[in-house]
């Protein structure tokens, strides 16, 4: 079994997910400094072995330099939004107070099962907040970005976002196994049986 945990990073809160098992760590989307991560792994006598981004926009990527100088470690995210790292427009930065950039040289993930670290992955491109917004599958935990919030679903006025891409994303998450535990890109966790029960969007 995984541990999850999660930090709210940055001026808009955004999700950071510390994923821990037998003593690997995985951090998904550190939207800034994340200096109690040391902590963490320390406690949980774990080893950060990669860096996971559900997409690229500013508010998920703000901390990302840091922990690659710091740690060292590779950072895997969809190839269709690799340019967002250093464009402030595509990166949404450029329309808001934060003008965030990221020198990373990322990996590519593709849609599937995937080995990253000592994790198995499993990975699934649903545009719609994002050209390359991604879903991460880790057992029976979904982190699903800004695709999926609890009640609600992700904007899809910024650069690359589409109604139409988005509405085909919710069918396909309206699919998934109910007790499948959400973890998304801003607020608390839900599951995709609770979404089916209250989010408007899935109706």
């Amino acid at each position: 079994m995984i541990k999850v945990f999660t930090q709210p990073l940055g001026p808009v809160e955004a999700n950071c997910y510390v994923v821990v098992k037998d003593h690997h760590a995985l951090v998904i989307d550190p939207g800034d400094d994340f200096s109690a991560l040391k902590r963490l792994l320390t406690e949980e006598e774990a080893t950060l072995d990669a860096i996971l981004l559900t997409h690229a926009h500013f508010d998920h990527i703000g901390g990302l330099d840091g922990l690659i100088e710091e740690y060292g470690v590779d950072v895997y995210m969809n190839p269709k939004e690799f340019d967002f790292l250093d464009d402030m427009r595509l990166n949404g930065s450029a329309y808001f107070y934060a003008k965030v950039k990221s020198h990373a040289v990322p990996k590519a993930v593709h849609d599937g099962m995937q080995k990253i670290g000592a994790f198995e992955v499993e990975a699934k491109t649903l545009p719609g907040h994002s050209v390359g917004s991604t879903i991460y599958r880790i057992e029976d935990t979904l982190f699903t970005g800004d695709v999926l919030f609890q009640g609600s679903v992700g904007r899809v006025d910024l650069p690359t976002g589409s109604e139409r891409d988005m509405m085909a994303s919710i069918q396909y998450l309206k699919t998934l196994p109910q007790d499948l535990v959400v973890y998304p890109g801003h607020g608390p966790a839900t599951t995709i049986g609770q979404e089916l029960r209250w989010n408007p969007y899935f109706r």
